[in-house]
């Protein structure tokens, strides 16, 4: 297969899910290299294709689009309740988009995470812990914002003020 017809195979691959599909997969399913598939999807965002990201593999960013209610929540905490606000959002109904921060050079600094189930936290938790990478918020003394996905608004408040009660939302003073 050649390397433009291995590009469209991706995106076709894409396309027909919502779920991330990790690199290795691809690259199993194409018969070629995990970095081949890494430098293909490098190639394809360099050509307009909105490939993200996350923990979990990649995902085309039109498969995400839905109807939820979106929101912003600003968190402080510590490496160690990561795992913590993350399992209190998604018990509440919520998906977790993102997480950004505010870089003094770079400004603003935003990854895809699309976690939405308890399994993608302990994912997302494992590959932490085994990596040893540290977390964007360590650049920022743990202030970072998560775009939240969920089905309302009320969810949305719901997911809000369990986080207040763990105290990891930054107040407003």
């Amino acid at each position: 297969m050649k390397a433009t017809q291995r590009r469209q195979t991706i995106i076709e691959i894409l396309g027909k899910t919502s779920q991330a599909i990790s690199a290795s997969q691809l690259a199993h399913q194409l018969g070629v290299s995990r970095q081949v598939i890494v430098g293909d999807v490098a190639l394809l965002r360099a050509n307009n294709q909105d490939i993200l990201s996350t923990p979990r593999g990649y995902l085309l960013a039109n498969n995400l689009i839905s109807h939820d209610y979106k929101g912003k929540l600003v968190c402080c905490h510590s490496l160690e309740e990561s795992q913590d606000e993350l399992k209190l959002i998604v018990e509440n109904g919520g998906r977790i988009l993102d997480v950004e921060i505010e870089h003094p050079v770079y400004g603003m600094l935003t990854a895809a995470l699309n976690i939405s189930t308890i399994e993608d936290v302990l994912n997302f938790a494992e590959k932490m812990n085994s990596s040893k990478a540290t977390l964007l918020s360590s650049l920022t003394q743990g202030i970072h914002l998560h775009t939240i996905a969920c089905p309302s608004k009320d969810i949305f408040d719901t997911i809000k003020e369990a986080l207040d009660n763990r105290g990891y939302l930054m107040k407003e003073e």
